[in-house]
């Protein structure tokens, strides 16, 4: 791995609805084989639902979700860990809607991509990956 180290996908605070706001990539994370990811967020008052979708490139261009963490109106802390050096059968690509993550599939590029329902007041999303 040419760029192993603890990264941040982004530090949002979330106020009014966010439709599908995305973050800074990270790039240049060439031969990355894990990533342990890890969603903090911290509830205010108001809103209904939150999530956070990270996602990878091979390209630069095409980006894929790899994780998927879900929020509502509670403080929470969620982690997830993905691996690249496992095998996996062909499938066709499909958009995770709903909490989970899809494992296997890490490209040299990171990124999160942050949406809200509702109008949160004091409220704020970190994302961190650890990748190696």
């Amino acid at each position: 791995m040419n760029n192993a180290g603890v990264f941040s996908l982004g530090d949002v605070e979330i106020a009014g609805e966010m439709d599908a706001v995305v973050q800074k990539p990270v790039r240049s994370l060439d031969g990355m084989t894990a990533v342990t990811l890890e969603a903090s967020f911290s509830y205010g008052t108001g809103g209904v639902a939150c999530a956070a979708v990270v996602q990878t490139t091979f390209d630069g261009n095409a980006w894929r979700d790899v994780a998927r963490f879900d929020f509502d109106t509670a403080t929470a802390v969620k982690h997830c860990n993905l691996e690249g050096l496992l095998s996996k059968p062909v499938t066709s690509y499909a958009p995770l809607v709903k909490q989970g993550f899809y494992d296997g599939v890490l490209g040299n590029g990171l990124r999160a991509v942050v949406s809200s329902k509702g109008e949160y007041s004091g409220t704020s999303l970190a994302l961190r990956a650890s990748v190696r």
